[in-house]
């Protein structure tokens, strides 16, 4: 049974599924879960704020290297296909778990089954939009210098945009195309920022971004619909873990996107202000603050239990709280 009204709650601090012991989850196990229909505001606002951030990013950059401004749209969205890609795979292989320690295996099972059923949909629309994007790697002109560069990206797009056709329910499958957007994601910072440590700064900032949006694409795309279909408390508990080992992650990819950001950006330090507030060089600080408005909305999210529409999966502590008053 579900009520879309959502019940006010009292911000609690937000702990671990893996933290209940045996007495807890007995005391929870025959709780009533409450769904709600609406899919929640604040995630689609992180996910957004994220995408109007790289595209930013992208612009300076690609101004850098003299792109015309078709150019410009092009190379951001190869490389924000990628980041949908990559982060989603990651979820695949890394956060969602079969069998989760102390929790009934068949109700697990079910709920994966559902979400790899989810994911094999999104995955094949986010496999069209990367084979979309390996038409752009042609247009985007510095690339005309770098031939071997130029062939190595497009074979791993098209490479990846192929296995995401197939889905990510077979794991062999989705740990190949893992290995594909890490080519590529490798191949994109040498050919931005060179073979040096200004490389590796690229390849953290890239792979920051794409932990972040492809893992925001999971949980809207598969994690929340899928809880829907599985409103009962060991499902609401393995989707709970879930999402704490993608908040762990956001809370390494948050500082180094800001850290590494202004790393490159230091270089610019030297201009004057002036420049700072006249495009392009205001791309810089209205980037650092959609990335302040990110930090916001990640500490809110679970505040206001806008992480998911299934009660307990934002803070177990709900569920706690519902069984004592049961």
């Amino acid at each position: 049974m579900t009520d879309t009204r959502e019940k006010p709650v009292s911000p609690l601090p937000t702990i671990s599924a893996a933290k209940l012991s045996p007495k807890e989850l007995g005391r929870i196990s025959n709780l009533q879960i409450i769904v709600k229909e609406e899919t929640p505001f604040l995630p689609k606002v992180a996910f957004t704020l994220i995408s109007l951030a790289s595209l930013g990013g992208a612009i300076f950059t690609g101004l850098g290297f003299g792109l015309s401004a078709p150019e410009l749209g092009l190379r951001w969205f190869a490389l924000w296909t990628l980041a949908l890609a990559g982060g989603f795979l990651v979820w695949r292989l890394a956060y969602l778990k079969e069998i989760e320690t102390g929790l009934d295996e068949e109700a697990v099972g079910a709920l994966t089954s559902t979400a790899l059923k989810r994911a094999d949909q999104v995955s094949k629309v986010v496999g069209v939009l990367v084979l979309v994007s390996a038409v752009g790697v042609w247009f985007v002109s510095y690339l005309n210098f770098l031939p071997a560069a130029r062939y190595t990206i497009l074979a791993a797009i098209t490479g990846l945009g192929v296995l995401l056709l197939f889905g990510v329910s077979r794991r062999p499958i989705a740990l190949g195309a893992a290995v594909l957007a890490g080519v590529l994601l490798v191949s994109w910072a040498i050919v931005d920022a060179g073979t040096d440590w200004n490389g590796l700064i690229r390849v953290l900032h890239l792979t920051a971004f794409t932990l972040w949006l492809g893992g925001a694409l999971w949980n809207i795309g598969v994690a929340m619909p899928s809880g829907r279909q599985h409103p009962e408390v060991t499902a609401v508990l393995a989707g709970a873990r879930q999402l704490d080992r993608f908040r762990w992650v956001v809370r390494f990819s948050l500082p180094t996107i800001i850290i590494t950001g202004l790393i490159m950006a230091s270089v610019f330090t030297v201009l004057p202000f002036s420049w700072w507030l006249t495009f392009p060089g205001i791309l810089i600080p209205l980037k650092v603050l959609t990335i302040v408005a990110l930090v916001v909305v990640f500490i809110t999210c679970p505040l206001f239990r806008q992480c998911s529409p299934v009660q307990g999966v934002c803070n177990i502590e709900d569920l706690q709280t519902e069984s004592k008053t049961s």
